[in-house]
């Protein structure tokens, strides 16, 4: 059974379903990742999504025209530069329990949000109406929602009160 129609037969907005079924793999993706970037890595994954996305952002259209290039070039880029980051910066959450890991799921949601807005920014509408509803895709490429998802890490840093040595 389609989970859209049960939402709907529960008198719900069509979508919803899918709209809630992004949002528990949104947050299922950010403790993954939290778990696996750890406490050192989640700032530095941060600096490295940054810089990813200004690098790629002056490949010029010439060298690379194909969207999906692009966006795989990106990935490689954000990988590259945690692990590169991650040898010569040594940034850790503070804090200790579920404190830390509350701490360390929003700075994933932050980096994997930053990210979505990043990709889907580059790819096309028609695209995106294939697998994501209109409300989740509001969340990710209109004007006010990108420029909070950008601010976002430097909010989330100047909050945690991170440790550099």
């Amino acid at each position: 059974m389609d989970i859209n129609s049960l939402v709907s037969s529960l008198g719900l907005k069509g979508t919803l379903g899918s709209d809630v079924v992004f949002l528990i793999l949104f947050l299922l993706l950010s403790f993954v990742l939290s778990v696996g970037l750890g406490r050192q890595k989640i700032l530095v994954a941060m600096l490295g999504v940054y810089a990813s996305y200004v690098a790629v952002s002056f490949i010029p259209k010439n060298f690379v025209s194909e969207q999906n290039t692009r966006i795989l070039i990106f990935v490689a880029l954000v990988v590259a530069f945690i692990i590169f980051f991650g040898r010569i910066i040594r940034a850790s959450l503070s804090g200790s329990g579920a404190h830390y890991l509350i701490k360390s799921i929003i700075g994933s949601a932050i980096i994997i949000g930053l990210v979505l807005v990043i990709i889907f920014s580059w790819m096309g509408t028609k695209e995106l109406a294939s697998f994501v509803t209109p409300a989740t895709k509001k969340y990710f490429t209109e004007d006010l929602y990108k420029f909070l998802w950008a601010i976002a890490p430097l909010v989330y840093l100047a909050v945690v009160r991170k440790k550099i040595d």
